[in-house]
């Protein structure tokens, strides 16, 4: 048995194309459990799942404070056996994924964390200059091209797609509540935080590279605004992730290497270069780096005065 667990806001336009496909997974050994946290949604989420999860081995709960990590640190009470799948709303597995994942974990005992295969669900054609300049992975959460099945950095494993031992739970690991899809410019990162918290505490990661979802993309998540904004989100997770990395000796200002301001003056005057040049791509780099660069000044500067020791937000993950 092993439990398949996700949280949703707002996924009434997903999620009956994720529940179709729920009917068609082939059941691992011991079978499977799904439990859906309803995250404060306010739309036709609840009478989604209430009509199409019918006949599923369903279970929702409901979640009325906004936050993806709260949410599934709740959603942990409910899981059953010994493997919890993490994925999303917008995450469409292929008929084989769980037996994948099952077959993966029990030949490897010596690793708790395992990640699969993500690809794109595009709504349609892919705009040539998205792969030409949008960092897919961080963007789209979509795995590199061809990555094979073995060893890998937690920093690889991915939301849409992860697997933790039930052991790792038991030993009192939960998700930051600071960290991950809430309301306004959250920090991005939640699972990679938290993989990685348990990469520095010895637990190993395996990808299985036969598991695979595809990752439902959104017309808006096509635009050159929406991608420009979620880089201020990745600079927020970046400004938690290397703050203990930052050498003693290195000058700071309100939290933040100095060099980093210098580098934001030098993505201005490319952006001015850019635009009198008429030239979309340094233009669109330029964007991405300053509102990069601009979250991750404000985490330094918001760690910074909370104290060195303690997450943004005061919520700390164990």
């Amino acid at each position: 048995m092993l439990t398949v667990l996700l949280a949703t806001h707002n996924g009434a336009a997903t999620l009956p194309k994720v529940l179709a496909a729920y009917r068609t997974l082939q059941p691992p050994p011991g079978g499977y459990h799904v439990v859906v946290v309803d995250n404060a949604s306010n739309d036709a989420t609840a009478s989604v799942l209430r009509k199409l999860g019918t006949g599923l081995p369903l279970q929702v709960l409901h979640c009325p404070q906004r936050g993806k990590n709260r949410a599934l640190n709740q959603g942990l009470a409910a899981v059953q056996g010994d493997l919890v799948v993490l994925t999303d709303d917008d995450a469409v597995p292929q008929p084989d994924w769980l037996c994948q994942l099952s077959a993966a974990v029990s030949v490897q005992p010596g690793h708790d964390l395992f990640g699969g295969t993500i690809l794109p669900d595009w709504p349609g054609p892919c705009p040539a200059w998205i792969p030409r300049l949008v960092n897919m992975g961080a963007t789209y959460a979509i795995t590199p091209e061809g990555a094979p099945s073995g060893p890998v950095a937690a920093a690889r494993l991915w939301g849409p797609n992860m697997a933790v031992r039930r052991r790792v739970f038991d030993a009192g690991h939960r998700f930051n509540e600071a960290i991950g899809p809430a309301a306004g410019q959250y920090i991005m990162g939640s699972e990679t935080e938290f993989s990685g918290r348990l990469e520095r505490a010895g637990y190993r990661s395996w990808f299985v590279a036969e598991a695979v979802v595809r990752h439902i993309i959104r017309s808006q998540q096509m635009e050159p605004e929406w991608i420009i904004q979620r880089a201020y989100r990745l600079g927020r997770h970046m400004a938690l992730d290397e703050w203990d990395l930052i050498p003693a000796s290195a000058p700071r200002w309100r939290g933040a290497p100095r060099w980093k301001y210098r580098e934001l003056a030098q993505r201005h005057l490319a952006k001015w270069v850019a635009t009198l040049r008429r030239d979309f791509d340094r233009r669109f780099k330029a964007d991405c780096d300053i509102e990069y660069l601009r979250g991750y000044l404000f985490e330094a500067a918001r760690r910074q005065s909370a104290g060195a020791g303690s997450p943004p937000g005061g919520a700390q993950g164990s």
